[in-house]
């Protein structure tokens, strides 16, 4: 598992500065508790959409243990994605990888970089993701709650989910160039209270980098006698421009999906 002092110097190597590091770790309890409040319901939902197949379409299914599954709920689409990754020895190791704000360099070529942005504890905390826009130009990023929750010695999940955060994103500019849309969660409903305000970067402030929120993600990571078995959640808001088609939305889902993979070739038995 990962220690509290891999989480803090991840900040520390990012964010030199000790006046955000400051911001980062002094969190008011009341924002603490609704931080957790809103993980817990965020967990419901994780189990609730991975325990039942019945309703989702099967999208893809290879002979080395990954089946994509498909389906709608609130007008968005939700993933889920089964792998079987044949090396228990590497339960500790998928861990690290999809706790780490930088992880996903691993695995994703258009990821850019991570960081925590707020840490309440070493299992909760905010955590910033910037990837090449595919959808656009540029880059697009989200913050998003996420919990590590250890559910037995052999099993962990990882959630995250958006709230419309003020990381002060232009806000100025756009409510005189723009009319302001807020961006409401339509699965994890009590995330839309939580509106804490994130100290970000002056691309996020000036408006040069776009912006996508995440729905929900999970990950359970579950050890087997023979193998760790990964199941992936995941709803995602791009955020898309009107003029993007929703092929080009749904094959950008897709690619990122599949990246997840990649773990399976990673973190195979020698």
């Amino acid at each position: 598992m990962q220690s509290i002092t891999f989480a803090f110097g991840s900040i520390s190597n990012i964010n030199s500065s000790n006046k955000k590091v400051k911001q980062q770790l002094s969190i008011n309890t009341k924002e603490s508790k609704q931080a957790k409040d809103v993980m817990a319901e965020a967990l419901v939902f994780a189990y609730k959409y991975v325990q039942n197949t019945n309703d989702y379409k099967l999208y893809l299914k290879d002979d080395e243990g990954a089946t994509l599954y498909f389906k709608r709920v609130n007008n968005t689409d939700i993933a889920k994605l089964e792998l079987i990754i044949p090396n228990p020895d590497s339960y500790d190791g998928i861990i690290n990888m999809l706790w780490n704000p930088n992880g996903e360099k691993n695995f994703d070529s258009s990821f850019i970089k991570g960081s925590f942005s707020r840490i309440y504890n070493k299992n909760l905390v905010i955590v910033q993701r910037r990837y090449k826009n595919s959808l656009g130009s540029g880059q697009i990023y989200y913050h998003a709650l996420a919990n590590k929750v250890e559910a037995s010695k052999d099993k962990t999940i990882i959630v995250l989910t958006s709230s419309d955060m003020n990381d002060h994103d232009g806000a100025t500019f756009k409510k005189y160039a723009y009319p302001i849309v807020e961006y409401v969660n339509p699965i994890v409903e009590y995330v839309n209270s939580f509106t804490p305000h994130i100290d970000s970067e002056d691309d996020i402030r000036n408006r040069h980098i776009s912006k996508m929120y995440v729905n929900l993600v999970a990950f359970f990571i579950k050890k087997e006698v023979d193998s760790v078995k990964v199941t992936y959640i995941s709803s995602i808001d791009y955020n898309a421009s009107s003029y993007v088609s929703q092929y080009a939305v749904k094959n950008t889902t897709i690619k990122k999906i599949l990246n997840i993979i990649k773990l399976r070739d990673i973190f195979k038995k020698e």
